[in-house]
């Protein structure tokens, strides 16, 4: 039933305090799948079932191990519950996991809850009040948890089985409908094989949706796959939505290629991040500081890797304190700004705090860059949208991206960056005033450009794309290029920019080697040397030399038959005029006819012919050229 609500419930508690026995009871399923767990009576792995609570409710339920030997386990349960189960059994009280699987609930944000008396059978009503207030001043250490219901519970005798049930949907009443218009994201937390089926993973759907026939990448790694078939507890589904376990049977992917810990995610515009802005939360009640340059084990999604803590001016964060930090991971997670993680010392293997992602990739100067992660964080999407797109500066920020960036669903984000009065240029959102600043960049450049290269009267348009790239959006560049042209702030001739007050700059010997050269090719006419023969002549350097030649040819001196062969206008005016007159009868003239007359060797002649046939006076025939135009 599409319209139904999806709400994954997990379960928490201390190891043999009777998790699996509850679930057993509540479902009917038995979630310790493998013969060891069975044997041992203990969950070393992750449980899923179908819990039926409400016709509009669709409810997976999620049994993670107690122990501490498999918390790694219990983590990747974690991802995507919306309801904790916390059990506690009546007859010993909370004990150290409980303690620890609730602060992992706190650092994940999750809020709702009900906790489960399990084992009330072995005890009397004393101890059951005894343990019922204990839990009770447990819960209350967090004002999120003060209206958690406590109901005592056996599952060896059914009693309080319906009371729990009913508990649940009361939590589960309050919690909205995970929207399908947001990017599809499954944390794989199982991968394995099936004869005639192929690859098959499962996992909760974080957000979005995904559809038979799809195609998805797989992080890390950034293979695709197609979806073969969907299943939500054995049900075959066309399409799944957020909030549901799924099970994704894959075309094209082995199951090594997507263990525990790999992500499925819509194939666009994901990428890894190697480096993480976060808001740190310490836990309190511990002795140890975390230091700079500690490594720590993160846990985001079902995957755990390692990163090096780097804290604001190298200061430890003291327990209970909450700071930002950047987290420089070891391996690469696939992440999105507002994700939570947990952090456990790498030795002892201890929780001792959470985060949650402000910036991917931030760059080394990160510590000027806080206030905006605040924003990113807590602000209304307006303030985030506008945080952001002010981190970016003129390179903008990337609208397609955007939903990853913000850790917000793209809607939302259209309108907030219209109320936030960001213009859109090209694919970016950029700040109200960023035409202006990129305005003023662009002739801080050009006048960058023009006292680098005096002697020349302009820029290039690529060598100001150049210069600009760095810092700005290529597309917000050309839409300020344009408005300073259209201002004559900016002037434009050919393939050249130059400011309006800029004019070549030449030291007294450059001003007479420019009039050496404009003497010496005037005085040879059609037979000028050529431009390495000047350099020597004239002893000019070729920058220079180059320079001073472009300054004739602008000043319309000279023509550059050649790059290599420069000629004065005025001898290349007589000469067309001359072709012409000798044209004039139509018939085609051989190259010999052209020598004899001009009186030029093959050196000088096929160039200048050449560049006739460029300027449109003569067109070459295979009997000789002619007139590209004929007289009429």
């Amino acid at each position: 039933m599409s319209d139904r609500r999806g709400i994954v419930i997990g379960t928490a508690g201390h190891v043999d305090h009777g998790k699996t026995a509850l679930v057993r009871a509540l479902t009917g399923v038995e979630t310790d799948r493998w013969l060891e767990e069975r044997k041992r009576g203990l969950t070393i792995d992750l449980g899923f079932a179908r819990l039926d609570l409400d016709p509009g409710l669709e409810t997976g339920i999620v049994d993670v191990p107690g122990h501490e030997d498999f918390l790694k386990n219990m983590l990747a349960g974690a991802t995507g519950i919306d309801i904790l189960l916390l059990v506690v059994a009546a007859d010993e009280g909370p004990m150290p996991q409980t303690h620890e699987h609730l602060a992992i609930a706190r650092l994940l944000d999750i809020r709702r809850g009900v906790v489960a008396l399990t084992k009330s059978d072995r005890v009397d009503e004393d101890w059951l009040e005894l343990a019922s207030e204990t839990t009770r001043e447990l819960l209350d250490e967090d004002p999120a948890r003060t209206s958690w219901e406590i109901v005592p519970v056996s599952a060896l005798t059914g009693d309080g089985i319906e009371p729990l049930r009913e508990a649940l949907r009361k939590s589960a009443a309050g919690i909205r409908a995970r929207r399908v218009d947001d990017r599809f994201r499954l944390p794989v937390d199982r991968s394995f094989s099936i004869r005639g089926t192929g690859t098959v993973v499962t996992g909760t759907v974080w957000s979005g949706s995904v559809s038979v026939g799809d195609t998805v990448s797989v992080f890390p790694g950034g293979d695709s796959a197609r979806v073969r078939a969907l299943q939500v507890h054995e049900d075959p589904r066309p399409r799944v939505s957020a909030g549901r376990r799924c099970a994704v049977a894959l075309v094209g992917v082995a199951p090594a290629s997507v263990e525990r810990g790999s992500v499925l995610v819509d194939p666009s515009e994901w990428t890894s991040s190697e480096r993480l802005g976060v808001r740190v939360r310490a836990l309190g009640g511990r002795d140890r500081p975390l230091l700079h340059g500690q490594r720590l084990r993160v846990y985001l999604g079902t995957r755990e890797v390692m990163a090096r803590l780097q804290t604001a001016d190298r200061r430890p964060i003291a327990p209970g304190a909450t700071a930002w930090a950047v987290l420089a991971l070891e391996a690469p997670l696939l992440a999105r700004t507002r994700d939570r993680a947990i952090l456990r010392f790498y030795s002892p293997v201890t929780t001792i705090g959470g985060t949650r992602v402000a910036e991917l990739n931030p760059p080394p100067d990160w510590p000027g860059r806080t206030e905006a992660w605040r924003q990113i964080l807590d602000g209304a999407p307006p303030e985030a949208v506008a945080a952001a797109v002010a981190l970016e500066g003129l390179r903008g920020l990337p609208v397609a991206t955007s939903s990853i960036l913000l850790g917000r669903r793209s809607p939302t984000l259209e309108a907030a960056a219209a109320e936030a009065g960001c213009v859109r240029i090209g694919g970016r959102w950029f700040a109200a005033d960023a035409v202006a600043e990129a305005m003023e960049a662009v002739e801080e450049s050009m006048a960058r450009l023009h006292a680098a290269d005096r002697r020349a009267p302009g820029v290039s348009k690529e060598a100001v794309r150049s210069a600009m790239a760095p810092h700005c959006d290529l597309e917000l560049a050309e839409t300020a290029v344009r408005q300073l042209l259209a201002d004559r702030r900016l002037l434009e001739s050919g393939p050249r920019l130059a400011l309006p007050d800029h004019a070549p700059r030449l030291t007294p010997q450059e001003e007479e080697g420019r009039a050496q050269l404009a003497g010496t090719i005037e005085a040879a006419g059609l037979q000028p040397p050529l431009v390495a023969e000047l350099g020597r002549t004239l002893r000019l350097d070729r920058a220079v030399l180059d320079d001073l030649l472009r300054l004739l040819q602008d000043s319309g001196m000279t023509k550059a038959v050649t790059p290599e062969l420069h000629v004065a206008a005025a001898a290349l005016e007589t000469m067309e005029a001359r072709v012409r007159e000798l044209l004039a009868d139509g018939a085609p003239a051989p190259p010999a006819r052209f020598k004899e007359t001009f009186e030029l060797s093959r050196k000088y002649l096929i160039p200048l012919l050449e560049y006739l046939d460029r300027e449109g006076v003569t067109r070459r025939t295979t009997e000789g050229r002619v007139l590209a135009r004929p007289p009429g």
